[in-house]
């Protein structure tokens, strides 16, 4: 029996064509563009893999296949004097396994070699954040110059909120309800919209940006009469911290890892922090609780 008999009659004719189905039912899940997008780059790694091993379809794929497949990353990845850190090392595995309980789920393949793809348990190291200090400072801050009052307003909130990056950046005026103390998220990692809450201190922040305009398609962060751009925004909380005196190499998800540290600090409960944060799964949430046992032991380091 030749490798074509063996294939299921239904399987996809190659690589591209499955992979291009398979993003396209994330994007109908309404999953965000930017993890349809991360999916397509690491689907494209074992395409690329895949032809040099003379693979035609998504069925002629092996274990020893992948198994090699994974190897090869880690040679990649040494050749550029670099150690690919577990998180991208599961990406892969992720977004195979994915793809094959996809093409299973429509018998276009007749087994799924990904079985044997195994997801690296890890601890980071804990994530860069802000103390409490430094938080008054930025939250009590005037910054200079005419952006001054919306600069504060973009770093006092994604601080104040753990918003990330794209999720602020997408925020309209009317997405803010100062009254309600709540804003409407429409872009979120997940693809469903969400609401954070707003603190009383936040919510003067913001109605001194605002002020009284509430059109609908104005975006709650501008520049030059059009919305900052993440990389803006980026650019904006790295020279505002620095402007702040703080030294720490702060981003803007460093906002977000300080949010998150200093409400499990304040309340021990790591389900809280998860839900503020919206994570899907707890076990996303517990960096953070390593975070406080980090702080734990240099405080009985000082008494010992």
């Amino acid at each position: 029996m030749t490798a074509a008999e063996r294939q299921p009659k239904t399987a996809p004719e190659g690589f591209a064509k499955a992979i291009a189905e398979y993003l396209q039912h994330l994007s109908a899940e309404g999953r965000s563009p930017h993890t349809v997008a991360a999916y397509q780059r690491d689907l494209a790694a074992f395409v690329r893999f895949a032809k040099q091993a003379r693979l035609h379809t998504l069925a002629d794929v092996t274990p020893a296949h992948l198994t090699s497949f994974m190897a090869s990353q880690d040679v990649l990845c040494a050749t550029n004097g670099a150690r690919r850190a577990p998180a991208s090392v599961n990406r892969y595995r992720v977004a195979l396994k994915a793809l094959y309980a996809f093409l299973e789920a429509r018998w276009l393949v007749d087994r799924n070699p990904t079985t044997i793809l195994r997801c690296q348990r890890y601890r980071g190291l804990p994530p860069v954040v802000l103390d409490g200090h430094e938080i008054a400072a930025l939250v009590n801050s005037r910054f200079a110059g005419n952006t001054g009052r919306r600069d504060h307003a973009l770093v006092a909130f994604m601080l104040l909120t753990g918003c990330r990056l794209a999720e602020t950046a997408a925020l309209n005026i009317t997405d803010i309800d100062l009254t309600a103390r709540v804003a409407v998220l429409r872009t979120t990692k997940g693809g469903d919209p969400d609401r954070v809450m707003l603190s009383p201190r936040l919510v003067n922040i913001l109605a001194r940006h605002i002020g009284k305009v509430r059109q609908p398609d104005i975006p709650l962060f501008m520049a030059h009469g059009r919305r900052l751009s993440t990389r803006q925004i980026q650019r904006i909380v790295i020279a505002r911290v620095a402007e702040a005196g703080i030294t720490k190499p702060i981003t803007a998800h460093s906002l977000r890892h300080s949010f998150a540290t200093r409400l499990y600090n304040a309340t021990g409960d790591i389900r809280l922090v998860q839900q503020a944060l919206r994570h899907s799964h707890v076990t996303t949430t517990e960096v953070y609780a390593q975070v406080e046992c980090a702080r734990w032991r240099r405080e009985i380091a000082k008494i010992a």
